[in-house]
């Protein structure tokens, strides 16, 4: 599943009007948190009724569960980029995307015994607009530990990729990434109102995720509250310093406001954070070749792969850039390496498209 978790690049937001400090009740949260996770009547009777051998080595277990979600005699689950689901919701109407799997996921496992958790990437390889909006996406999978090692299962395994390996989140972190991505696609839809409420809740259940803030400073730019806005995105650098959608919104602010001292000030760190992240190559060098401007796309591509050697997309997009400029024999290297890392990558069963034909493996 694709650019799951949204991730704003431009432009919101937070808690209705309060800039600092998240005055929520704990107990509250923990009972929002519960009640999110927990398994509907019918989906927990439709588990039991297809109960399989829980002494049977895990893999196994594992595979099976995967079976009985996306098989046609089980759950059937499709998967729906948006919106996003909670997981009464995709059950109910058998649609995922894949925050709304990996959630459904873990319950179902832990509900059949195992030690199941959620894991998050804060950056993978995504760009795309909407509503006047960029968005870089983040993603979620799931990860089961159990005696001899552990187990990913990740629905959107073809088609993201993350610069960093994942960090397990707790279930209040994962709600909250819920909550996120219900924001912004309030927002994408210019429902304001709708993305305050829904990123209040999110900051209410996880006040140290920078990408929160940022976005919460997106919808408060969105609001006309700049101030607010720059309190956000300030707020998420200073959880963490080179976050690429926070300094890329200050920059916009500044430069919309007439800060220009501040918006050099940003820009230069925002430089530096790019230069560090093969994604903003990756992402430069395609505008490049937009513009027939392949020779500069070049390095930057090389660079990209340099960081992260595995992701063929990478390859594939130097490859085309090679056959422009003309350099066939480079061009067909290098498309032949996207090739071999596709294959490696394309060894787990799909699940299949709402919409379409196609499947995205998990």
């Amino acid at each position: 599943m694709r650019r799951f978790l949204l991730i704003c690049v431009l432009l919101v937001c937070p808690f209705a009007g309060q800039a600092q400090g998240l005055p929520v009740d704990s107990r509250s949260g923990d009972v929002e948190v519960k009640e999110a996770m927990a398994l509907p009547a019918p989906l927990r009777q439709a588990l039991m009724v297809s109960a399989y051998d829980r002494s049977a080595p895990q893999r196994e277990q594992i595979q099976k569960l995967i079976d009985f979600m996306l098989g046609e005699e089980g759950l059937a689950l499709r998967y729906q980029e948006q919106p996003t689901y909670g997981l009464a919701e995709s059950y109910a109407r058998r649609r995922v995307n894949c925050l709304s799997f990996t959630l459904m996921f873990v319950a179902l496992a832990r509900a059949s015994g195992m030690r199941a958790r959620v894991q998050a990437s804060d950056v993978v390889l995504e760009a795309w607009t909407a509503s006047d909006l960029v968005f870089r996406s983040a993603h979620v999978n799931a990860v089961v530990e159990g005696d001899f090692g552990s187990y990913v299962v990740d629905v959107g395994w073809r088609n993201v990729v993350a610069e960093r390996s994942p960090r397990v989140i707790n279930d209040r972190q994962a709600v909250a990434l819920l909550h996120n991505n219900l924001a912004m696609e309030h927002l994408a839809h210019g429902d304001i109102s709708g993305a305050h409420s829904e990123v209040d809740s999110a900051l209410a259940l996880d006040s140290r995720n920078a990408i929160l803030w940022s976005n919460a400073g997106i919808v408060e730019q969105r609001g006309g509250r700049q101030d607010l806005a720059e309190r956000m995105y300030l707020r998420a650098l200073s959880l963490s310093s080179r976050n690429i959608t926070a300094l890329g919104n200050l920059v916009l602010l500044y430069e919309a406001n007439g800060s220009q001292e501040k918006a050099l000030q940003y820009k230069a760190r925002l430089q530096r954070a790019q230069e560090r992240d093969p994604f903003s190559q990756f992402i430069r060098a395609q505008a490049l070749m937009k513009n027939g401007k392949e020779e500069d796309a070049i390095p930057l591509l090389r660079t990209a792969i340099r960081m992260l050697p595995e992701e063929p997309s990478f390859y594939r997009t130097l490859a085309d850039a090679y056959h422009r400029q003309g350099q066939q024999e480079a061009a067909d290297s290098t498309f032949d390496r996207a090739l071999v890392l596709e294959a490696k990558m394309q060894s787990r069963r799909g699940i299949r498209n709402a919409d379409a034909g196609h499947t995205l493996s998990p």
